[in-house]
């Protein structure tokens, strides 16, 4: 249900023509996407009640939150949980870059797109900049309306499977965090003197075998490593250490502290290989979404340069090489949702 500034229902407005525009429908994301709240910002108290009972046809349980201006906008945001800001452009005061650099600094991650008439490469060109999550121009056509309804949809479905990824590692961190440390204590011959049960297990040995053995006979593969480098410079500068180290025999990342004590090294570490691991697979994830996204922008550059050519060009051909460009637009509004992915 809509509601407007003052929080109450908006009611459907009758008489507003809709056209046909070019570019395509994109699609959607799996899976139904519920209970999606969006914050619609436009003067035009008219269009957003018509825009807003539109977007509740294509979207199921959409609650839409209106505002006039930026201000106003502000203001909900601040009360209300918003899983997405529709805005125009040109409006009373602050526009609507004006706005999304507000909602940028309130929120980073909170999908932001601008529905304008004024469009411009200029425009575009600082929406990107401000980090904007996608661009459209405004229309009541039915195949736009449907658009932005599944641009709406493919945001707050990125969002909350960004979120739901963020919460894993944190569980998992707090799950690690929450598991005891192994501990050792190293003379200053680094040998050891004392360790507990955790620190068996993560060096694959008993208590009893490992007592009074020299550390680097143990690990005779951290000898002269960074490990070894820094278990020196703590005993010699009287400071403690921590770093991250692969030890390659038990194909394990740990991390490791290492403070003075009074006759040599107290020194805790933890097997990290898992979150290492996830690190990795993010970082090339993001690669991976990355290259689309520079995929995406060059077919955007491609079917810019067909429609300048139909320009110069009369008759059929002209209208071959728009449709070209127009599917060729298409094809780039079905990946619009990867390329604000590979944005962030």
């Amino acid at each position: 249900m809509a509601r407007n500034e003052e929080g109450g229902p908006s009611g459907d407005v009758s008489g507003i023509g809709r056209g046909v525009v070019a570019g395509g429908e994109a699609p959607t994301v799996a899976g139904d996407i519920e209970d999606i709240t969006i914050l619609f910002v436009d003067d035009e108290r008219q269009l957003l009640s018509v825009l807003a009972s539109n977007l509740e046809e294509n979207i199921e349980s959409l609650d839409v939150v209106t505002a006039s201006n930026a201000t106003e906008a502000v203001e909900r945001l601040e009360s209300i949980a918003i899983d997405c800001v529709v805005s125009d452009y040109k409006m009373p005061g602050s526009d609507g870059l004006e706005l999304l650099e507000r909602c940028r600094e309130r929120d980073p991650d909170v999908p932001f797109i601008l529905f304008t008439s004024k469009g411009s490469e200029d425009i575009a060109s600082r929406a990107i900049d401000a980090d904007v999550t996608d661009y459209l121009q405004k229309d009541l056509g039915a195949e736009q309306l449907t658009l932005l309804s599944n641009r709406i949809k493919n945001a707050v479905a990125e969002r909350r499977a960004q979120a739901a990824a963020e919460d894993a590692v944190r569980h998992l961190r707090r799950i690690h965090d929450r598991v005891a440390d192994g501990y050792l204590g190293l003379d200053e011959e680094f040998h050891i003197t004392y360790l507990d049960e955790e620190a068996a297990v993560l060096l694959e040995n008993s208590r009893e075998r490992l007592l009074g053995e020299r550390l680097w006979d143990v690990l005779p593969d951290a000898v002269d490593s960074p490990l070894q480098d820094e278990f020196r410079r703590a005993l010699a500068a009287d400071t403690s250490v921590e770093l991250e180290t692969y030890y390659e025999p038990y194909r394990t990342w740990f991390d490791v502290r290492a403070f003075p004590a009074d006759d040599g090294l107290s020194v805790y570490f933890r097997d990290v290989t898992e979150r290492k691991r996830l690190e990795s697979a993010v970082e090339e994830r993001e690669a991976d979404l990355a290259a689309v996204a520079d995929a995406v922008a060059e077919m955007r550059d491609h079917a810019g340069s067909l429609l300048s050519v139909a320009e110069r060009v009369d008759g059929e051909d002209a209208e071959d090489v728009e449709r070209l460009a127009a599917g060729l637009e298409t094809l780039v509004d079905g990946f619009d949702s990867v390329e604000s992915m590979a944005r962030k």
